[in-house]
């Protein structure tokens, strides 16, 4: 890990670390998001371009259409990806910052930006969608909020739909730190989608010289899961 990813790490720790003492635990979020005056490299998992694994996994099940929904966009690069290849797109974030510098960044976009609180969601939002995609969010949450979070995403499936899931995973390769980001077991991530069938898990890491994105040389995993209704 680099300098200035070491840096930013820190700073995001301290962040967190005050929005949870002051009783609001994503606030840190748009604290980020304002901190960095529209400059991506201030942002340490902007990689600027859609998740490959998303992009492959999408790609090899062209079957999977209709509404899709992007938890935690960030700079909206995942979102841009889907609604350019059919799907009708929601993207939102708890942070307005992000969501403003996505509509400033897309402009004519047809993605449908919102800044929303995923633990209030709108109500209109559950069984309304055939995609939901969560990269790299649950495991920023703390995990006092992180249980309702999880829970909360079966819910706004189809009843066909697929939820994909990208995140850290704790395994024994893992590096014992706090987080924020928190490295997440896949027996917890089961739990929390027992209710939906497991259709895919694999687990993979970035090079060595990757700097965005995410930090590099952790274990990570792809899963997804489909409403069995």
């Amino acid at each position: 890990m680099n300098n200035k990813l070491k840096k930013l790490r820190a700073e995001i720790k301290q962040l967190s670390k005050d929005a949870e003492s002051s009783g609001t635990p994503l606030s840190w979020f748009e604290e980020l998001y304002l901190k960095a005056d529209r400059n991506s490299e201030e942002i340490p998992w902007a990689r600027m371009n859609p998740h490959p694994k998303m992009v492959e996994w999408i790609k090899n099940n062209p079957e999977i259409k209709g509404n899709a929904l992007v938890v935690g966009c960030g700079l909206g690069d995942d979102a841009e990806w889907l609604v350019n290849n059919g799907f009708n797109v929601t993207a939102f974030d708890v942070s307005k910052s992000s969501i403003e510098w996505c509509q400033e960044r897309f402009p004519h976009s047809l993605v449908n930006y919102c800044t929303v609180d995923l633990l209030s969601h709108p109500h209109y939002w559950e069984k309304s969608f055939d995609l939901i995609v969560e990269i790299h969010i649950l495991q920023a949450i703390p995990e006092k909020i992180r249980e309702s979070a999880a829970e909360i995403l079966p819910k706004l499936l189809t009843s066909t739909g697929n939820l994909l899931c990208i995140g850290r995973l704790l395994d024994k390769n893992t590096d014992d730190y706090s987080g924020p980001p928190w490295s997440l077991k896949q027996d917890w991530l089961e739990n929390k989608f027992k209710k939906l069938q497991k259709i895919y898990f694999s687990t993979f890491s970035v090079e060595h010289n990757y700097t965005c994105g995410d930090f590099p040389n952790v274990t990570r995993y792809i899963g997804v899961w489909k409403n069995k209704k």
